[in-house]
């Protein structure tokens, strides 16, 4: 070999040494590199406050950070290496049931990635730490996966706070639900966000869920959907609540009902409103019994008065019964002293006339006595005493008036015990249009100031017949007259008769009676007077009364215009064989 070989045989090995040197100081500085690359990216994880791992193709762990030691209660080393899933995982079955899906995560099927998401792993007291995990896939340079690299955060605390918040609000909807009211709450965009089931019900929705989301217009309410958005609205903008106002909806079944409701505006802890609260019960069968009660109130109110009127009625009847035995005892005492009065006054009448036809004659014998100065004198004197020119011109006046004022005290006495009749409970002849002036003359204070009476008798006949109720009916009858005219009136008496029958008639230019009432004024209780004015009893006893007799008792009337009552009586009572 010649020393030009040899000489470049050693450059060629210095060449070679350098580049070795060279390389190897590329290689520990690429080293030093990764070293501090690696020692910082270590710290970098370990300041990390979560679990992170990186682990092999195999499930093995590669890295841990110092949160993950510090969790596992191992150290680095003890962990570095160990299988993942089987040394640091709870393991129910004897086997890890995440295994498959790791290693099928890894061999590039990423659908197993959510069964990664959420697992436990073990702590250094040998407790389960319920863990949410990120997940990345680690690659060489030509993108072969090579491993994955997690982190993981404890979510015990939290899944025990969303499971008991999960419970609380369903043991809220169940209590919602059992409440027997209907409850709903929506956004301020008016949207429903909940509602128990009997709202939705009413909303003829399947579930609560099924409103979640959706508006008024999307009801069977839609028509009233304006005015409740109106109202939500008005309740937010004031941030107070509107209780217990009444408003009507349309049903799933298109009923229409009426609702108690209250809405409250929802307020956050930053004193923010962010929707209504609305409670409202169907009332609708409330209102029915409450319109039912005030109509029965009203009737039985009614009804009380008549009673109470009826009671009156009967105490004035027993009244007016113990009045007329009263006055027929009282007038046949008075009938007696009135008898002798009256004959005295005849009497004293008669006595009075020849006396003073004595002093006539004694007047014409003055002229004898024309010598007798002081006997004439002293009977002139005592003219002038007597006043004798006055007392025989007044003293037959006043006998004539004692004895008027007797016969009309005698004429009351007869019109008063005409009316009672309490003299006789049999069935006599009575003359019905003296009846009818006896009852006219008892009730003339009552009418005289409301109207003019104006008769048209025909002179009927006597029927045999029970003279105090029939003047009782008549009674009725001008009182009933009298209280049809509001001011000034006429009541008009009539009586006719032919071959069979007699009949009265008592009429009134008063208000009349209305069509629809005509059927019903002869009914007990039924009276078109003001309450308390009437029992509506009069004419029922008067058409009873009547009846009783073998007759009827027709009316006929105008609205505005008057009425007229008939009371038609057969004239022979052979064709009546009911008696009372």
């Amino acid at each position: 070999m010649s020393m030009d070989d040899l000489a470049l045989l050693r450059r060629q090995l210095e060449e070679e040494r350098a580049a070795r040197k060279k390389a190897e100081d590329l290689l520990e500085e690429t080293v030093r590199e990764l070293t501090l690359a690696n020692q910082l990216l270590q710290r970098y994880l370990d300041a990390v406050p979560c679990i992170v791992v990186a682990l092999d193709t195999r499930a093995c762990i590669a890295m841990i950070n110092r949160a993950g030691c510090a969790l596992l209660g191992q150290p680095e080393s003890a962990l570095l290496g160990q299988p993942w899933f089987e040394h640091c995982l709870p393991q129910p079955s004897g086997k890890s049931v995440l295994l498959p899906c790791f290693l099928q995560l890894v061999s590039g099927e990423g659908q197993a990635q959510e069964a990664l998401s959420e697992y436990p792993v073990v702590d250094a007291d040998g407790q389960q730490r319920l863990m949410a995990w990120h997940t990345g896939m680690l690659t060489d340079a030509a993108g072969v996966i090579v491993g994955t690299l997690s982190s993981g955060e404890e979510i015990s605390e939290r899944k025990l706070a969303e499971v008991a918040i999960a419970e609380s609000r369903n043991l809220l909807l169940k209590v919602i639900d059992t409440v027997p009211a209907r409850v709903f709450w929506k956004d301020t965009d008016l949207r429903f966000l909940g509602c128990n089931r009997r709202f939705a019900e009413d909303a003829g929705m399947p579930s609560p869920d099924d409103l979640i989301g959706k508006d008024d217009y999307q009801m069977v309410w839609a028509e009233q959907a304006d005015h409740y958005r109106a109202d939500d609205r008005e309740v937010m903008a004031a941030g107070a609540p509107r209780l217990f106002f009444e408003e009507q909806q349309t049903t799933a079944s298109g009923e229409t009902v009426w609702l108690r409701t209250s809405k409250i505006p929802l307020i956050n802890d930053d004193n923010e409103t962010f929707g209504v609260l609305g409670v409202y019960e169907d009332i609708t069968e409330c209102r029915r019994i409450e319109a039912d009660n005030r109509i029965h109130l009203a009737e039985l109110t009614a009804l009380n008065g008549m009673l109470i009127e009826a009671q009156n009625q009967m105490l004035r009847s027993v009244k007016m019964a113990s009045v007329g035995r009263l006055a027929a005892g009282v007038a046949n005492e008075i009938d007696k002293p009135f008898a002798f009065i009256n004959s005295n006054l005849e009497a004293l009448k008669g006595h009075v006339a020849d006396l003073l036809s004595v002093l006539e004659a004694y007047e014409k014998a003055e002229p004898a006595l024309a010598g007798q100065v002081a006997f004439l004198a002293a009977i002139e004197q005592a003219k002038e005493k007597a006043h004798l020119a006055f007392m025989q011109h007044d003293i037959l006046n006043l006998i004539s008036e004692s004895l008027d004022g007797v016969q009309r005290a005698k004429t009351a006495v007869e019109t008063l015990k005409e009316f009672s009749r309490v003299d006789t409970a049999e069935w006599q002849l009575a003359n019905l249009e003296k009846g009818l002036e006896s009852t006219l003359n008892i009730v003339w204070n009552e009418i005289k100031y409301k109207a003019k009476i104006k008769k048209d008798y025909a002179g009927i006949p006597d029927i045999e017949c029970l003279a105090p109720q029939l003047n009782q009916v008549f009674l009725n009858l001008v009182i009933n007259a009298a209280q049809a005219i509001d001011e000034r009136g006429v009541i008009i008496l009539r009586t006719g008769f032919d071959e069979h029958e007699v009949w009265v008639e008592v009429g009134d230019t008063g208000k009349g009676i209305e069509p629809e009432d005509m059927d019903k004024i002869f009914d007990p209780f039924f009276t078109t007077k003001a309450t308390g004015k009437g029992s509506g009893l009069g004419l029922s006893l008067a058409d009873n009364i009547v009846r009783r007799h073998g007759g009827r008792l027709d009316t006929r009337s105008k609205p505005g215009k008057g009425s007229v009552f008939r009371v038609t009586l057969p004239r022979n009572r052979l064709l009546n064989k009911e008696d009372f």
